[in-house]
């Protein structure tokens, strides 16, 4: 039996007004597809690139958006094996055109699912796999960071921001968090960030030294780019990593040849898609984080759950920069 739903779907690109609520019929899951009923699913900056025409993965019209969802498998297709019907699952990014998970129903290919963790709230599950996933890969086999670096995370208030300092911490290293204001300093100084620089009022590279006593950090993991790089570029150790995975900056990121040469350092045009499309190391990043999370070494933060109908409004709040953690849209309140 086909599922005939409401989904968020968009037919060009542009800016928020071309996303709408729309409804179709799925087809049934085929393969090792398993089509299960969304409970609830995140919002994350790369939904953004994504109906903008900017993300690494182009749509494909009319195109689904959005890759992170929590629910219950109600069909899976005839190769599944590591599914049945009636599991609670939650979803992995992957090729967000094809697959997109914003709606009342999705379909994902059973390599980009896993089982959601008893231990986490529906909200929670469904916030995991792009900020882990995407920092595991960055930290672990490009950065090898390792307990004693230092690791300086722009933007930290952000989701992906967040996780990676979990994970960081997890591993022994000492990260140094930034914000472009005081506004939320307190709040992130409360969830335990080690060392926290606000960017408007303070000098970055001056506190990085002053923080790693004149040893500079090893690993950055900007997803601000552009003329931020600027500000820490002299403040990184010999052989540092610095992973430029977002364009919160609009304005192009020139290559740094001369500083990065000078400290030895590599600069990583970074996307978590490129490791998850290799399954092997797919699967060592699902065992490594949910063995963490289920030891409670790592748990998303939620920052506001809206409606379905809302899901502009989510947008629009994502948008405004006033979170710290993760947006969550609740689809079905059973």
């Amino acid at each position: 039996m086909k599922v005939n739903c409401n989904i968020i779907r968009f037919h060009k690109c542009g800016e928020l007004d071309v996303l709408n609520i729309e409804n179709i019929t799925l087809e049934d899951p085929i393969n090792d597809e398993v089509l299960f009923k969304v409970d609830a699913f995140a919002l994350n900056r790369a939904d953004v690139l994504h109906y903008q025409g900017f993300h690494t993965t182009l749509p494909d019209f009319p195109s689904r958006i959005g890759s992170e969802a929590t629910g219950e498998v109600v069909k899976i297709g005839d190769k599944v094996t590591d599914f049945k019907v009636g599991d609670r699952v939650t979803s992995i990014p992957f090729n967000t055109s094809k697959y997109g998970v914003q709606g009342e129903y999705a379909v994902v290919p059973q390599d980009y699912l896993t089982k959601a963790p008893e231990n986490l709230t529906t909200e929670e599950a469904c916030s995991i796999w792009m900020q882990y996933s995407t920092a595991y890969f960055a930290l672990f086999h490009i950065g090898s960071v390792k307990k004693g670096d230092y690791v300086f995370i722009p933007a930290i208030s952000s989701s992906a921001g967040y996780g990676c300092f979990e994970l960081a911490r997890d591993a022994g290293a000492t990260v140094i968090g930034s914000t472009r204001t005081s506004v939320k300093k307190e709040e992130l100084e409360q969830l335990g960030i080690h060392h926290l620089i606000v960017t408007k009022e303070e000098n970055v590279k001056k506190r990085l030294m002053e923080i790693t006593k004149g040893k500079g950090v090893s690993f950055v993991y900007d997803p601000v780019a552009g003329a931020f790089c600027d500000e820490y570029l002299e403040a990184l150790s010999t052989g540092a990593v610095v992973i430029i995975y977002g364009l919160l900056d609009p304005n192009p990121t020139l290559f740094p040849l001369v500083p990065l040469i000078r400290k030895k350092a590599i600069m990583d045009a970074y996307s978590q898609f490129t490791h998850v499309e290799n399954i092997d190391k797919l699967n060592e990043c699902k065992g490594y984080v949910l063995e963490r999370i289920e030891k409670g070494a790592l748990k998303p933060i939620v920052s506001k759950v809206f409606d379905f109908k809302d899901y502009k409004k989510a947008y629009e709040y994502m948008l405004s920069n006033q979170q710290v953690g993760k947006i969550v849209v609740r689809v079905n309140n059973k």
